[in-house]
């Protein structure tokens, strides 16, 4: 069985999810982007450890750091403003597009279940013209309802795990740069 056989299989099995089989599929697609995008950055945070130098501080802060000399006052209330947005604006890049992730993998056996109604709603106007002596439109009705319905719990499932692992790390990294405000604050 060659990728010929493979493609037409899968085509077959998608036209037999109906037309919500697509909306869901885009759904899973935008969803995966997200999490990939999101785990990138969440790499590119994780190394930032603290170097063994004497300052201790990570690329990500010297690079606050620098962007706060650059802009800062003579006043210590307003530097101390400056490099709290400084560092509330990074957590927000942080926080960016998780609750969007989680949205994706709620809304995915909602179109599963949708699904699954249009099915039903084939087979019974499949028994309301043939009653039950057509069984390939029966079976026809049935099988967009299963497929939808497994699809969007394929998608649901991965997407909450990974959505709340992305949060997980999301909070560590915030967590860390809020003490690194409080630290930097403090030599103001």
């Amino acid at each position: 069985m060659g990728f010929p056989d493979y493609l037409a299989d899968t085509l077959e099995y998608l036209n037999q999810g109906g037309c919500v089989l697509y909306p869901l599929i885009a759904v899973s697609v935008w969803m995966w982007y997200l999490i990939i995008r999101k785990l990138v950055l969440l790499s590119y945070w994780g190394r930032q450890r603290p170097g063994k130098k004497k300052t201790g501080q990570t690329t990500e802060a010297r690079a606050v750091l620098a962007e706060f000399r650059e802009n800062r006052t003579a006043d210590p209330e307003w530097d101390r403003r400056l490099l709290q947005s400084l560092v509330r604006r990074r957590q927000n890049e942080l926080e960016k597009h998780i609750q969007t992730i989680f949205v994706l993998a709620a809304v995915a056996p909602l179109l599963g279940l949708l699904g699954t109604v249009t099915g039903m709603i084939s087979t019974f106007e499949a028994i309301s013209r043939f009653g039950t002596a057509n069984a390939r439109a029966l079976a026809s009705g049935i099988s967009e309802a299963l497929i939808t319905t497994q699809a969007g719990l394929i998608v649901a499932v991965p997407g909450l795990f990974m959505g709340h692992y992305i949060r997980r790390r999301a909070d560590n990294i915030r967590m860390r740069m809020d003490r690194f405000f409080l630290n930097a604050g403090n030599r103001l």
